[in-house]
């Protein structure tokens, strides 16, 4: 196994000690104080020219996005709501042919709902049941 470890203050084996130095130089902090003093200012003076934005002016840039956005949710709904209303419509049309096919009367009105079986009083699932009372 290979040490890769390195020595002479983390610098490789073949460190150029002239290129090391000039790119110091180059990415070295300014000393000067005029010059942080100079930056702070530009900054200042670029913040200063900038309008001021209100929060509502952000939002009016989504405007487009959130109408296309609420114009496709509204397309989504309809297309849910008219599948619903054909699937439903199919389903009485094929309840009712069967209905005709097999003899028996057909009454649009007709729910078949089976009657309600009590609980006996001292059975543990009517604690469960909040409709037995």
């Amino acid at each position: 196994m290979k040490d890769f470890k390195r020595i002479d203050n983390e610098r490789s084996a073949g460190a150029d000690p002239a290129l090391t130095a000039l790119l110091r130089d180059a990415y070295a902090a300014p000393v000067d104080d005029g010059y942080w003093q100079g930056f702070e200012q530009r900054i200042m003076a670029r913040l200063s020219d900038s309008p001021v934005v209100s929060w509502w002016s952000v939002m009016s840039e989504w405007r487009t996005a959130g109408a296309v956005a609420a114009t496709i949710a509204l397309l989504l709904a309809g297309a849910t709501v008219a599948r619903d209303v054909t699937q439903q419509r199919t389903t009485r049309e094929s309840v009712a042919r069967a209905a005709i096919e097999t003899g028996m009367p057909v009454d649009d009105a007709t729910v078949s709902i089976g009657r309600r079986q009590r609980l006996a009083p001292d059975a543990p699932e009517r604690y469960l049941d909040p409709f037995d009372y």
